[in-house]
């Protein structure tokens, strides 16, 4: 049975432990229509799309995982539980990303294992383990694809199908990856973007890409704690540090400016940066301004491309990938 999560700090491994299978729900290239008459129209396409999948019976799921992460999911939790028989159920994720937040999330991890085998999975130390171990290995697996070049049209699908068959899959393109020189080189930071025509626009300019996009690298960008797991209380605490520990998001505090300070480091050896934004996404907005300041006084062209799902004109994204080229190349 599939468990829809939309954030990449759902803990995938429980799921999957619990004889589930964690399944990322994305927008679709749909129009918004049914959605409108549960959600405002200024909440994100990501969050209306996912909702107008849903109302359009295009999800056959089990359950949906939400966490805390912005205002829009976490109530779109309370439209969804209204509009389906789903079970639903909101992890809620610390903000604050130090010893606390750890304290705080593995009681809550306790808590979502509980509604797991409530739900009727059943969670073992083995197969926790397992889990872990087969995640571990398809996140590194996908840190060295990317090294080589992005692979989107891979990464959006690998999230949405089963990770034993996601390891496999990764491990033929591995065979087959090739190293892209002599490009002038941008990184893309920023929200969801789910279509992988807006990347391929990218590749097909000219560009060399650098990742930080939430349905990019921040699904696997992770820091591995050095916890032996030996119970399932230690399973938590290796699950609960190894989230707070992932590439940092928008919508979370971190502490001595971690967030700026990762972005600004990916961006070191790149000719340019581009924000992919979606638009009404708080967080990720909040953010921008700051950090086109602190990036341009390092030499860096910043380009804001705010989107709307569904993309209404790709030609129009060309026009302007096509004359940031031109500028730096």
């Amino acid at each position: 049975m599939d468990v829809g999560y939309l954030c990449t700090f759902t803990p995938k491994e429980l799921i999957h432990s619990a004889g589930f299978r964690p399944f990322r729900i994305f927008a679709s290239s749909e129009p918004i229509s049914y959605a409108s008459s549960h959600i405002q129209s200024y909440a994100c396409s990501q969050a209306r799309g996912c909702l107008e999948r849903l109302l359009r019976g295009e999800l056959d799921l089990y359950g949906v995982v939400f966490t805390r992460c912005c205002d829009t999911l976490m109530r779109l939790a309370d439209i969804w539980e209204r509009n389906s028989d789903m079970k639903v159920y909101n992890i809620e994720f610390p903000t604050r990303m130090d010893s606390r937040g750890k304290n705080f999330f593995i009681r809550e991890l306790r808590d979502f294992a509980k509604t797991l085998e409530n739900w009727g999975g059943e969670i073992r130390l083995e197969s926790l383990k397992e889990s872990i171990a087969l995640y571990r290995k398809l996140e590194e697996m996908l840190k060295k694809l990317f090294q080589n070049k992005p692979n989107y049209e891979l990464i959006v699908k690998v999230q949405m199908m089963e990770v034993e068959k996601a390891v496999g899959l990764v491990e033929r393109e591995l065979k087959k990856a090739e190293k892209i020189e002599n490009r002038p080189k941008i990184l893309v930071t920023g929200s969801v973007c789910p279509f992988i025509e807006v990347y391929n626009i990218f590749d097909e300019v000219g560009f060399s890409l650098v990742d930080d996009m939430c349905t990019g690298s921040r699904f696997f960008t992770f820091e591995y704690p050095d916890i032996e797991i030996e119970s399932i209380e230690s399973a938590f605490e290796y699950l609960a540090e190894k989230y707070l520990m992932k590439s940092p998001c928008p919508t979370k505090h971190y502490q001595d400016d971690y967030r700026f300070n990762y972005v600004l480091n990916l961006a070191k050896n790149v000719d340019a940066v581009v924000f992919l934004l979606i638009k009404f996404c708080e967080p990720h907005f909040y953010d921008y301004p700051q950090l086109k300041e602190k990036l341009e006084k390092m030499g860096k062209k910043v380009m804001l491309m705010e989107l709307e799902f569904p993309i209404a004109s790709y030609e129009q994204l060309r026009t302007r990938i096509e004359a940031l080229y031109e500028v730096i190349s």
